[in-house]
């Protein structure tokens, strides 16, 4: 099975994009969700958590972890004890899916964590960060300002598509809706991009 990486900087439209490989049945695992859940309900990974890092980014409960105040070393501290178990749960995952050509692995941290080598190919959802920004604001009532800054924490998107095998184009239209078509015609032409590598190296491999 060819596995492919699927990222994208906040509001680029990942999710867009995740539902619609969705749609033509490929499989895609959620690292982003798998991540969160491991990190607040595996009681042993949580155990290992509590000793690596001080008690007040925990909630109240002292159990789950406040996600609103992990950023920076904090946050690869916690991944760094995570991450063996979220791969297992990917490779699993691919067990369960076993007669698809590809899986997707949908994570928006694949380059910034070296996810990417450990995938066949790589796709970077790509939007303007002035796209970005009024989906931001439209959503949580932001002041742009603030927005912007938030951002400035991230991986560059131009950065992202550089690494990247493919780049999905996300742009806004003159009514600052997504463009569903446009986004299926590309997500079309790289499912079938995936599959013609994957019949030619199972040509390659008979010969």
């Amino acid at each position: 099975m060819i596995k492919i990486g699927l990222t994208g900087n906040r509001y680029s439209g990942k999710d867009t994009i995740s539902n619609l490989f969705k749609k033509i049945s490929i499989p895609v695992f959620d690292a982003d969700i798998i991540l969160k859940f491991l990190i607040n309900h595996n009681f042993e990974l949580n155990h290992k958590i509590s000793r690596r890092i001080d008690k007040s980014f925990f909630l109240k409960n002292g159990q789950d972890l406040d996600i609103t105040k992990m950023n920076g070393p904090i946050l690869d501290e916690i991944i760094n004890v995570v991450e063996p178990e979220l791969i297992k749960a990917y490779d699993n995952y691919r067990l369960k899916n076993i007669n698809s050509i590809y899986s997707i692995f949908h994570s928006s941290i694949l380059f910034e964590r070296g996810w990417d080598k450990k995938m066949d190919y790589s796709i970077s959802v790509f939007a303007p960060i002035s796209d970005r920004s009024n989906r931001c604001k439209d959503i949580t009532n932001e002041k742009i300002i603030d927005i912007y800054t938030r951002f400035q924490g991230e991986m560059n998107e131009l950065s992202k598509n550089a690494l990247s095998t493919y780049v999905i184009h996300n742009y806004d239209d003159i009514n600052n809706t997504k463009v569903i078509g446009d986004l299926t015609t590309q997500v079309n032409k790289i499912d079938q991009k995936i599959i013609d590598k994957y019949l030619s190296s199972e040509q390659l491999r008979r010969f």
